[in-house]
């Protein structure tokens, strides 16, 4: 069943519960979570709340979290926003606390529905209900969907909120993501403003962490590619900026960019190495 499930192919799990059936293997909660998840992947939703309604007929086991992201990111690849809501409360009902990753499936649900004050007050009101502080990967469907609502200086303001709590730790992924919404909002420079926050070099209008010895994360290879291709392509300023921000990483945190890298240039138009008196800064 996981096989059918990981490769599209659960036109064949009818047939594998038939033989269960017929060798007294009685399903488990596990083959039901298969089940659901390998529906939910190829996009037939309809038919895993089919078996998830059929489950709870039975009563033998109970929903846990893990079907219920499934259908949830089943509803939010297929933008059904009413019915990951509904799955939401017959959570509650059932008492069946969310977690990071349920938070980063309903963000992403209600962001795509532009429904964006839903999502913050969601993931601030389950995760003080709840008793847990939502993580990066929760932040980072937030600025995603600040930046599909056309909502870039809250993304940004996002992240000055994060960086000014110890507690909460940015990665390159995070970074990436709002580079990118940057651009996409077409606001170039701004987006080298965030990449001189994530290498912390100094020059940009972003809050500073307030733990003064975190390192920098800096941003993915591929983001920076992007936002490179976009300035060499932009206007004399924009290319004036680049050139600058480029020197600077390689001298101050080992990041060598290839004058090569235009639009149109590969990935490996890019070389990284360590520099020598970097101050312990390591290439990202």
């Amino acid at each position: 069943l996981d096989a059918c499930a990981k490769s599209y192919a659960m036109g064949r799990a009818s047939k594998l519960l038939e033989d269960m059936a017929e060798t007294c293997v009685e399903p488990d909660i596990i083959t039901y979570s298969t089940i659901i998840k390998g529906y939910c992947v190829e996009g037939d939703v309809d038919r895993a709340f089919h078996v998830l309604a059929e489950m709870k007929k039975d009563g033998k086991f109970k929903p846990d979290e893990i079907m219920y992201n499934s259908i949830l990111d089943g509803c939010a690849k297929q933008h059904r926003v009413d019915e990951a809501l509904k799955v939401l409360d017959e959570m509650r009902a059932s008492e069946i606390a969310p977690s990071n990753y349920t938070l980063s499936i309903l963000v992403k649900v209600l962001g795509h529905a532009r429904r964006l004050p839903q999502a913050f007050e969601m993931v601030e009101s389950l995760s003080k209900q709840h008793g847990f502080r939502p993580n990066v990967q929760v932040y980072t469907c937030l600025v995603q969907a600040c930046v599909h609502n056309r909502q870039l200086e809250k993304a940004l303001s996002l992240h000055d909120s994060m960086v000014a709590d110890v507690g909460c730790a940015v990665d390159d992924k995070f970074y990436a993501v709002l580079a990118r919404g940057c651009l996409q909002m077409r606001q170039p420079l701004k987006a080298l403003e965030v990449v001189r926050a994530a290498y912390q070099l100094p020059g940009h209008g972003l809050a500073a962490s307030a733990r003064r010895d975190r390192r920098p994360v800096g941003v993915d290879t591929k983001a920076l590619e992007e936002i490179a291709s976009k300035l060499q392509a932009a206007g004399r300023e924009e290319r004036e900026a680049w050139s600058k921000l480029s020197g600077e990483l390689e001298k101050s945190c080992g990041v060598r960019v290839s004058s090569e890298c235009s639009p149109g240039a590969g990935r490996d138009a890019w070389r990284r190495h360590p520099v020598v008196g970097s101050r312990g800064r390591g290439g990202h």
